[in-house]
């Protein structure tokens, strides 16, 4: 019968748990600057952002739904790009947008197409595009959220961010708990088997 050493089935356990945990959802607050100098247009969006991993970034996500409010806007949702993976660019009355959230420590969060969310008010629905611009002296947040006007859809009002931040929530898929249990307890198998023939 071959044996496998119990500090390589160990080993192997512990280096697939922080994959088993990756999170795929991150808390986001948001504060803008005052748009057109008036500070009673300034506000503070909190919520989480959640969705798989791209495929073609480890280090991006893309965003599939949202949750949380913004001065008294709740958001609805996000605004589907296309059918595979939202590194496909759309246009949604007049924004073109991918919907991919990037997650490397001192790097945009978005890039120049930004996600797109729809926002419910007590006003009606209306869309918000949030993007990098690039650290400007106008915006000097580098981030932009353009939101519509719901009862006038060509008026957009452009709001400069003062700061965009994203931390991980490390809520794992009921599927990486599974993963993780079997592989916990397949190790304690083989421990108590070990322990008994000794």
């Amino acid at each position: 019968m071959l044996k496998t050493p119990l500090s390589l089935v160990l080993f192997a356990t512990l280096a697939a748990a922080p994959a088993a945990l990756h999170a795929d959802t991150y808390s986001f607050s948001i504060s803008t600057a005052a748009a057109n100098n008036d500070p009673a247009s300034s506000f503070v969006a909190t919520g989480t952002l959640t969705g798989p991993v791209d495929p073609f970034n480890s280090t991006a996500f893309d965003i599939t739904s949202i949750t949380g409010s913004a001065n008294g806007y709740d958001f609805l949702g996000v605004v589907a790009p296309g059918t595979t993976n939202s590194q496909t660019t759309a246009m949604s009355n007049g924004f073109t947008f991918d919907n991919v959230l990037f997650t490397t420590p001192g790097a945009p969060h978005t890039d120049e197409f930004g996600f797109l969310l729809n926002l419910n008010s007590p006003i009606g629905t209306s869309l918000a595009h949030v993007y990098y611009t690039g650290v400007t002296a106008a915006n000097p947040g580098g981030y932009e959220v353009d939101v519509v006007d719901p009862t006038e859809p060509g008026a957009v009002t452009p709001f400069s961010i003062d700061s965009f931040t994203i931390t991980p929530s490390a809520v794992p898929e009921p599927s990486a708990f599974l993963l993780l249990g079997t592989g916990l307890l397949g190790v304690g198998g083989l421990i108590r088997h070990r322990l008994a023939a000794n």
